[in-house]
């Protein structure tokens, strides 16, 4: 029984599918083995850096330990009775909470500076000590002397395989070390319930208190302030393919690469220069800003006050405190993402699409603006919903699909209009030239459809043709006005060499005459018979010259 073609939407709609469905698939693929996840990255820095500038936070102030405040005080490190008298100080202005992201592990100038900050921090349990966990490479830092149990939190954050700090953790646990420490502290003890918070989340936690909102456990093991739900990053979340994320950890929404807290120095507390109302009921961070410290961390910000990317680690842990305290009070959205099925699905859709689009297209200039134009939409849609919405969503792998696809559709269908006008060039040639004979249209449209499948795959014809009917369905409904087109110039290109040859017809026949002559002269040298029109005497050979 022979086939019916399939009517010329089916034939688009297939194209476009399996287009689509061939580039998806390698792209989802390579996306979950980590080959666009530095792309990704980078977009995401993009994001970041081009979303509208935010406003500082004022429910957070830093004291900085300066390079003018070394040079003033003549100190570094800044001695531990220098920083004791600068934390009672701040303690007298009532702030809800103090986290120090100074390193205290080796006592600094005198020894009774040694003890009088140990007893400032053992009485004021809201002073946060900071401490460095251990891990493989490194022992870790204890928390300053006699600080109150309950009052550690660790400093740490993690960075990405750029060295970029894109994330932030809320609870981790100590890991083994190779590099054995002199002294046990909270942060080296290798123990799975030795779960310890981190600065940003136990300063968050305890100004929160004033709020009547305190961490509780939400679905799944997860943390909730309020109604704030803060998800765990899994190791695929959103652009990462390989994320470590054994501990706790959250993305750091930060407010912007420049300067978003009301800072003061060491100096200026020690000299009765701040106001207390700029204290009260705040966070204070107090932390090294000095360039002899090094104490910067890489940011997704392009430009920041040091430069390129770097930012003090003590501004870094001030944006980490200000984003849960503006999820939980402002509703400032955290970074989330889809889950993978949304994500696979966003990302052959948008195939899908351009690969209809493509295959409407025809000129060339008009199909290079489409592909520019769905790309710059496809930018604004995910840069729209990260901004406003904090939803991280595919780019890179998107991007690339819709314009594999929409390149890939074009060849197909470039190829399948080129199969068929190569077939209806053969057809009209052979019946301008009468080497054929001249058939219904059935006919003509059946071998053109033959023609076509051979020009396009280089299979051989079906044993079983269509009918014309159905051949005549098969034709792409352009491809008939491309034959009056090709049959115009085709007529035209033979009428010119039918002038040619009938220009050049008298001048042949007397070549021919001439040839005759010469021929018969020869032979009758030779005392041979003249050639004639008998074909056995045209069979035989010519005799061989002799060499007398």
């Amino acid at each position: 029984m022979p086939h019916s073609p399939k009517p010329p939407l089916l034939s688009m709609l297939k194209t476009v599918f399996l287009t689509s469905l061939l580039f998806t698939v390698p792209i989802v693929a390579g996306r979950f083995l980590g080959g666009f996840e530095g792309l990704e990255l980078s977009a995401y820095d993009r994001f970041l850096q081009q979303r509208a500038t935010e406003t500082p936070d004022d429910r957070i102030v830093v004291m900085t330990i300066d390079d003018t405040d070394i040079e003033t005080l003549q100190q570094y490190p800044i001695h531990d009775s220098t920083l004791a008298k600068a934390l009672e100080k701040l303690v007298s202005y009532e702030p809800r909470a103090i986290g120090l992201d100074i390193s205290r592990d080796v006592p600094q100038g005198p020894p009774d500076g040694r003890k009088r900050l140990a007893q400032v921090l053992q009485n004021n349990p809201s002073i946060i000590s900071g401490c460095l966990l251990s891990i493989e490479s490194h022992p870790g830092s204890p928390p300053a002397p006699g600080t109150a149990e309950g009052s550690v939190a660790f400093a740490d954050f993690p960075g990405d395989r750029d060295g970029v700090v894109r994330r932030a953790k809320l609870l981790s646990t100590p890991g083994a070390s190779k590099k054995p420490s002199k002294t046990q502290h909270p942060c080296n003890q290798v123990a799975e319930d030795n779960e310890i918070p981190s600065l940003s989340f136990l300063l968050a936690a305890l100004y929160l208190e004033a709020f009547k909102i305190t961490p509780q456990e939400g679905p799944n093991q997860t943390i909730r302030f309020g109604q704030t739900l803060f998800e765990r990053l899994s190791p695929t979340f959103a652009g990462y393919a390989h994320g470590e994320v054994n501990d706790y950890q959250i993305m750091l929404n930060y407010r912007g690469g420049e300067q978003k807290f009301q800072r003061f120095s060491i100096s200026q507390v020690l000299q009765n220069q701040v106001n207390p109302r700029l204290v009260r009921d705040r966070v204070v961070l107090v932390g090294v800003t000095s360039e002899v410290s090094k104490d910067f961390l890489q940011t997704p910000y392009a430009q920041t006050e040091l430069g390129f990317r770097n930012m003090f680690g003590v501004l870094v842990h001030a944006h980490a405190v200000s984003q849960i305290l503006s999820a939980v009070l402002d509703d400032r959205p955290l970074i989330h993402s889809w889950s993978k099925v949304a994500e696979i699905a966003w990302i052959w859709g948008w195939a899908l699409g351009s690969g209809l689009i493509a295959f409407y297209t025809r000129k060339p200039g008009l199909f290079l603006l489409v592909v520019i134009g769905l790309g710059g939409a496809l930018w604004g849609i995910c840069y729209g919903l990260f901004a406003y919405q904090g939803l991280w969503i595919p780019f890179v792998p998107v991007l690339s699909a819709l314009v594999l696809t929409a390149i890939g559709v074009r060849v197909v269908e470039m190829a399948e209009r080129s199969g068929y006008a190569q077939a209806i060039a053969e057809q009209i040639r052979e019946q301008l030239l009468n080497r054929s004979p001249k058939g219904s249209r059935g006919d003509y449209l059946e071998r053109l459809v033959q023609r076509a499948k051979i020009a396009r795959q280089g299979a051989e014809p079906d044993a079983t043709a269509p009918s014309p009917d159905s051949a005549w369905n098969a034709i792409p409904p352009d491809m008939k006005a491309l034959r009056e087109e090709m049959e115009a110039k085709i007529r035209q290109e033979l009428a010119e060499k039918q002038k040619v040859l009938h220009s050049a017809g008298n001048s042949g026949d007397r070549l021919t005459r001439m040839q005759g002559l010469l021929n018969r002269a020869q032979h009758s040298r030779k005392q041979t018979p003249p050639l004639t029109l008998n074909s056995k005497i045209a069979e035989q050979p010519l005799p061989e010259e002799s060499n007398d």
